[in-house]
């Protein structure tokens, strides 16, 4: 997978011209009437800009590249409308979908030419305002000021996150391609949730008509107690009929998804393998770092964070006097994670970490409270703060929800199937606590914008005072270090150094840097020895080392020295020292073996390091990129005598035609 991830940074920086023709397409057919629409134009920008992180593209070709299509797209949008005027509302698709046209005449009437600009960032009136300005007879001088204004300023904002994206990309894989694979997963489950949430949300009003028609005709052929309660559904007088509509089919669904999950888990069938496939992936790409960020991502779906967020719901339920929600939310909590108990005591599924044998996660009841906490809140400011509001903070909401099953997949809490099945029930309550609450307060309630800042901040500050309290750890798993194995010194000079690796290894056994040095000595002696050799403890990674990878002239000694994986351990030292020019630096890491020498009483653990000489590349200005600069000999031969790292060489080796240095402390 690492592979074809840098054969296709290659592919891309040897054809920068196609990369920039797509670039200027994906701008000029977003912005053409009607088709722009459908052109995934924002995401195309995005991707431009992660190429130019990563130093496939220049900056400042994507920005011109995007700015020009943006400019033409509009251009041939408003001489459309400036041409046929009222013959557009004849053509397809206006002649059949007039909304279209009506949107873009609506919004161009409230903000004047100022819409040119705004509709730029807004989907549903990008491709139409144009057209509608045409059409209305705004004056050509006009239109380009503002057409050029609104290009201007929409692809430094979609292309700049881009390129923020793609430095980390490159400064994860530099450290371990682990890191670049858990940063994907956890972006793509931000953007995804955001698009299909607003993706729901713009297709709402036209699923809820099509399930109105359906339930109407069904409710007239059932005069019945269920075809009354359908009728009252679909009352017209009703304030939040469609709401209600789509609430009663997220039950349907819900319910669906979860008895299909419970019949695959009972009869064994292929979602089993996809439980077995997801835990395995995630084993794969575990790292220390990636271990701490989502067990602090975890403390979201913690018992402390869910009981701050009940408490601050039941207190604003009070002050609304909204006695009945209150009671109907607590019962379903209650209800729901008293069936859940049920389910698993009847299942008896132990989750795949060994260490929680003792537990069953069929349905996993902390995804399930998550989604009852965090989707019921969801409803309450849904209501309460208007459709843009409402989509963020759906939005918001699901993607907190797969952070936190996320993170216990990550851990082996539970499995994928567990996870769907107590996501699906537990949503299965939030609908019907919300379609209750609906029809008992069928007014719709009073505004509260603020509500989304004061649940944010008791989030944060929860998570905040957990992070303060108990800082994220390592899982017990991970926390087990075997004691080091302890050799002689003949041993490790005979044979034990040919069984130590010849590379350092990332994800899959990834051969990478040589291990050109074995050392043995204690790490303060390590530390010491080579501070009196004029090598420097690289820079640790802080916001000031950071912002100089965007400096115009900093030197690379200047740059944080990123730790790097060798077989998911972190390096334990890291040193620099200058090269021969200011873009140029020589780096030593070191891991520990697992084997320790023995001297008399005492033993001295053995350290495998990796040199490698690094030099500055800024071809994707504004990041400055240190490469490994392979052409330069290895270390035993740039490196003229082991009194350069002030210890004695034992032996000089040769691991599969890499030379080894087998060192020890002066004293050793």
């Amino acid at each position: 997978m690492e592979h074809a991830y840098i054969h296709l940074l290659h592919l891309l920086a040897g054809h920068s011209a196609w990369t920039l023709t797509v670039v200027f397409l994906a701008a000029f057919l977003e912005s053409i009437a009607v088709i722009g629409t459908f052109i995934p134009g924002s995401t195309a920008m995005f991707l431009a800009g992660a190429l130019v992180g990563t130093g496939s593209l220049g900056l400042g070709w994507a920005l011109l590249w995007a700015i020009a299509g943006a400019i033409a797209g509009d251009g041939i949008s408003f001489w459309i409308g400036n041409r046929y005027k009222d013959r557009i509302v004849q053509l397809w698709p206006f002649r059949t979908h007039p909304q279209i046209l009506d949107a873009g005449h609506r919004f161009f009437q409230k903000n004047g030419a100022r819409s040119v600009v705004f509709a730029r960032f807004i989907g549903p009136v990008r491709a139409i305002v144009p057209v509608v300005a045409g059409m209305l007879g705004m004056t050509p001088l006009r239109f380009y000021a503002m057409n050029v204004l609104s290009a201007v300023l929409w692809a430094p904002a979609h292309i700049l996150p881009g390129v923020v994206f793609g430095a980390s990309m490159l400064l994860a894989g530099a450290v371990s391609f682990r890191l670049v694979v858990i940063i994907v997963l956890l972006v793509g489950i931000v953007w995804l949730s955001f698009r299909a949430t607003g993706f729901l949300f713009s297709h709402a009003s036209a699923w809820s008509s099509a399930a109105g028609r359906y339930l109407g005709n069904w409710a007239y052929c059932h005069p019945g107690p269920l075809g009354r309660l359908a009728r009252r559904l679909l009352d017209p007088e009703q304030p939040d009929a469609s709401s209600i509509v789509v609430t009663s089919l997220i039950v349907l669904v819900s319910g669906a998804l979860f008895f299909g999950v419970l019949e695959d888990v009972i009869s064994g069938d292929p979602l089993v393998s996809v439980d077995l496939s997801v835990y395995h992936f995630l084993q794969s790409v575990r790292t220390p770092w990636s271990d701490t960020v989502l067990a602090g991502l975890a403390t979201l779906g913690s018992v402390f964070t869910l009981t701050a967020l009940v408490v601050t719901v039941v207190a604003w339920m009070l002050l609304e006097r909204r006695w009945r929600t209150i009671g109907y939310w607590l019962a379903a909590v209650v209800f729901s994670q008293l069936l859940i108990f049920a389910l698993q005591f009847a299942m008896h599924r132990a989750p795949p970490n060994e260490l929680m044998a003792d537990a069953y996660v069929f349905p996993s009841n902390h995804v399930a409270a998550t989604v009852i906490v965090y989707g019921f809140l969801a409803f309450l400011l849904a209501r309460r703060v208007g459709m843009l509001g409402g989509l963020l903070v759906a939005t918001a909401s699901t993607v907190v929800v797969i952070l936190v099953a996320l993170a216990g997949l990550y851990f082996g809490r539970y499995w994928v199937s567990d996870a769907i099945g107590g996501a699906a029930l537990a949503y299965i309550w939030v609908a019907i606590v919300s379609l209750t609450a609906m029809l008992r307060h069928p007014e719709v309630p009073p505004s509260r914008g603020f509500m989304p800042v004061v649940i944010l901040l008791v989030m944060l500050g929860s998570v905040g005072v957990q992070l303060s309290v108990n800082p994220p750890a390592a899982p017990p798993d991970n926390m087990l270090r075997p004691s080091p194995m302890l050799v002689t010194q003949a041993q490790w000079t005979d044979s034990l150094w040919k069984r130590l690796p010849c590379y350092r290894s990332d994800m899959g056994g990834d051969h990478k840097e040589p291990l050109t040095l074995q050392w043995v000595s204690n790490l303060d002696s390590i530390k010491g020895q080579l501070r009196a050799q004029g090598w420097i403890e690289g820079t640790d990674l802080s916001a000031h080392s950071l912002l100089s990878l965007a400096s115009p002239n900093v030197a690379a000694v200047s740059l944080p020295v990123l730790p790097k994986l060798n077989n998911g351990v972190p390096s334990s030292l890291v040193f620099m020292r200058p090269g021969e020019s200011r873009d140029e630096r020589d780096v030593l890491r070191f891991w520990p073996s697992g084997y320790a020498v023995q001297n008399g009483a005492s033993a001295t653990p053995l350290w495998v390091g990796a040199f490698a000489h690094e030099r500055l590349s800024r071809a994707s200005w504004p990041i400055n990129i240190l490469r490994v600069d392979r052409e330069t000999p290895l270390f035993d031969a740039h490196m003229k005598t082991s009194a350069d790292l002030g210890a004695a060489l034992v032996a000089k080796v040769s691991c599969h035609g890499v030379p080894v240095s087998l060192l020890a402390s002066a004293a050793q």
